[in-house]
């Protein structure tokens, strides 16, 4: 790929990062949780609802995982040729208008058709084929899939002979091309190698995560990515570590390369990739649990976890790069919560878009939410025999649950406060929508600092009765078939694949909740819309 690169690096030396987006006093970020084709529904219409509203416009930032970074991605990088109307769909906030006929239909290029051609069989077939046209290596293919899949149709994955897309992806233009950006630092790059964002678009955190070995007792460190991309907080090498991680940002382009040697303050050499880290990557890398399922129940598809090279920034100097092996960032923190608040957010949206209702435990009394939110508070997801249970170090958690002992940034006494709002909010019947003004603990794991307060409206996806009963009969006839009696709650992995149906009437209503005028379930009589307003008072 000819010469070496000129790479920015953060933190910088002399604070002049005065391309890098800083949030302020009243800035907004929304958090897309992870969860498929459920999360990517919801999230359709979440963006539908904002839009309607005209607030779309006045979010900081926007953070996500998995699912909820294939529509994060879309939207970010979506091309001028393709309108938001067409890409989001319509508002219809009038559940009774909502036939099943109405319901099957999908414009050219909507989000929503992306879950239609998700299905299990579906992708384990294309993975082979994938596999046998372009012989990938299996921790290369997972990403082809998620191009062929989630990207290619709106033209962000054009594979080349290899089956690679041979574009970086960038933030917008006027950072390509600025007196400090990519461009001007590195000649033989030019602005046809990069997608960039074409219109008015949140700041995006694309969030996933690496292994620190290969071994059973290997950590998760929080990765995250848009225009720089690596591992924020410090690692030092320990005997658990197959090297030193993080300590810093590196420009995406550089991602895969080696570094060379110092540039400037905040600049390094590095070599070039041996091919672009693309967008199939990071959203492929976002979504990797379904790699790992695939992997485990498949032997020939063994390694199909991407794995990629990465350097440090702190210790660069000192360590060759080594080789990761990447996870869905939902295996450490499902919510994309603690990325916002490592960049000092002070008020956030965060769409909680589960498949597990809430519910109260009958022996217990205990309130039961999705396995997501506990880890923020210190405590473990819920278990039938012990309930809640904080993290400590003679309760370190099992299995999975493990991984989550170092998400905490809330105070524990905080949450049982809003397990009774989001309970009460929906024995009333209306959306789960709950605000919460919370203090910020330091969280060294993901370079979060402490803070005073953060604002944060949960917005949580279950059954609303009130939506449900304006529905006409015959659509809710069908959706309990075709959802096999789980709407909205889909199932992650046994319900991958959705009819139009499915994913509209999930996208209609988390765009109700956001953007109605229901009053049930909500403090002071405010309305859905009037409780959303009020974060960007």
């Amino acid at each position: 790929m000819g010469s070496n690169l000129n790479v920015r690096i953060l933190p910088l030396d002399a604070g002049d990062d005065e391309l890098q987006p800083r949030a302020g006093p009243r800035s907004v970020g929304l958090c897309f949780s992870g969860g498929g084709s459920r999360a990517l529904s919801c999230a359709m219409g979440q963006l539908r609802g904002l839009r309607y509203l005209g607030l779309l416009d006045q979010v900081f930032a926007s953070s996500s995982v998995s699912g909820g970074t294939w529509a994060n991605a879309l939207y970010t990088y979506l091309p001028e040729r393709i309108s938001d109307d067409d890409f989001l769909g319509e508002v219809e906030l009038d559940p009774s208008k909502l036939s099943w006929d109405r319901l099957s239909r999908q414009t050219p290029n909507n989000l929503g058709r992306v879950p239609t051609r998700l299905s299990l069989g579906g992708i384990l077939d294309e993975l082979y084929r994938l596999k046998q046209h372009y012989h990938y290596a299996n921790p290369q293919l997972w990403q082809g899939l998620i191009g062929q899949f989630v990207l290619r149709d709106y033209g962000l994955w054009a594979p080349d002979a290899r089956g690679f897309d041979t574009r970086f992806f960038s933030w917008t233009d006027a950072y390509l091309h600025a007196a400090n950006g990519p461009l001007a630092r590195n000649p033989g790059l030019k602005a046809e190698q990069f997608i960039t964002v074409q219109r008015h678009r949140p700041f995006p955190i694309f969030n996933t995560a690496l292994f620190t070995n290969d071994g059973t007792d290997a950590e998760l460190v929080p990765f995250e990515a848009n225009f720089m991309l690596g591992v924020r907080a410090a690692f030092p090498k320990d005997a658990q570590q197959q090297g030193a991680l993080g300590g810093g940002l590196i420009e995406s382009f550089a991602m895969g390369g080696s570094y060379l040697g110092e540039s400037k303050p905040g600049q390094v050499l590095s070599s070039r990739p041996a091919r672009a880290f693309s967008l199939s990557d990071i959203v492929g890398s976002s979504s990797a649990a379904f790699a790992q399922m695939f992997e485990e129940q498949y032997p020939d598809l063994n390694g199909l976890v991407p794995r990629y090279p990465y350097w440090p920034v702190q210790g660069r100097q000192s360590q060759q790069v080594l080789a990761y092996r990447f996870a869905d960032g939902g295996s450490l923190e499902n919510l994309g919560v603690n990325a916002m608040l490592a960049r000092g957010v002070p008020r956030l949206i965060v769409f909680v878009n589960t498949d597990q209702a809430i519910a109260r435990d009958p022996e217990r009394g205990e309130v039961i939410v999705s396995d997501d939110i506990p880890p923020l508070f210190g405590l473990q997801p819920y278990s039938s025999a012990q309930g809640y249970v904080p993290y400590g170090p003679d309760q370190p958690g099992q299995g999975a649950n493990r991984l989550f002992r170092h998400n905490q940034v809330f105070e524990t006494s905080a949450f049982t406060a809003l397990q009774q709002q989001l309970l009460a909010a929906r024995v009333a019947g209306g959306s789960m929508l709950v605000r919460q003004t919370l203090k910020v603990l330091p969280n060294p794991w993901f370079d979060v600092p402490a803070q005073d307060s953060v604002e944060l409206l949960w917005v949580y996806n279950d059954h609303v009765a009130s939506w449900w009963a304006q529905l006409p009969p015959y659509t809710q006839g069908w959706l309990d078939v075709e959802s096999l009696g789980d709407f909205p709650r889909y199932d992650t992995f046994l319900q991958l694949r959705l009819t139009a149906p499915l994913v509209n009437a999930l996208a209609h209503l988390a765009c109700w909740n956001l953007a109605s005028d229901s009053t049930l379930g909500n403090p002071g009589g405010l309305s859905n819309a009037q409780v959303l307003r009020q974060m960007f008072q």
